[in-house]
């Protein structure tokens, strides 16, 4: 494994096809939020869950967030531990690009690769099952 750091752009170019699929996320997301308060119910977004009955893998996402808004960041981790493992992954590289305009490369071999893919795997199919039973 090969690790590097580059020198790259400040602003990541972002795909329009991410800040649609981002706006709608949060425009139905507060859909739900005011929706709810006007039932006086909570509101599944989970279109997964009410087909099949079992949690999705991104199950409990909106529920974090609105934990995070709050301020209970214990409680928005376990939520959903992967996905928001990964969010503050990711907004930690992006806050390093914009600030210092710098990135971390990753080389793996190809035996390297495919063990990463197994750990993904792994670390997925365990926290689905978290969220399943934990969450859901």
């Amino acid at each position: 494994m090969k690790i590097e750091v580059v020198c790259v752009s400040r602003w990541p170019p972002w795909p329009l096809w991410a800040v649609v699929l981002v706006l709608l996320w949060l425009g139905l997301g507060g859909a739900a939020i005011l929706l709810s308060r006007y039932l006086d119910r909570p509101v599944s977004l989970c279109l997964f869950k009410r087909l099949t009955g079992i949690a999705c893998p991104t199950c409990g996402f909106t529920r974090g967030a609105l934990n995070l808004l709050n301020g209970r960041l214990i409680q928005v981790w376990l939520c959903n531990p992967l996905l928001y493992s990964v969010l503050g992954l990711f907004f930690v590289v992006t806050v390093v690009r914009v600030l210092f305009g710098r990135a971390v490369r990753i080389h793996f071999t190809r035996v390297e690769r495919i063990f990463a893919w197994i750990i993904a795997a792994v670390l997925f199919v365990a926290n689905w099952a978290y969220v399943i039973f934990c969450v859901g």
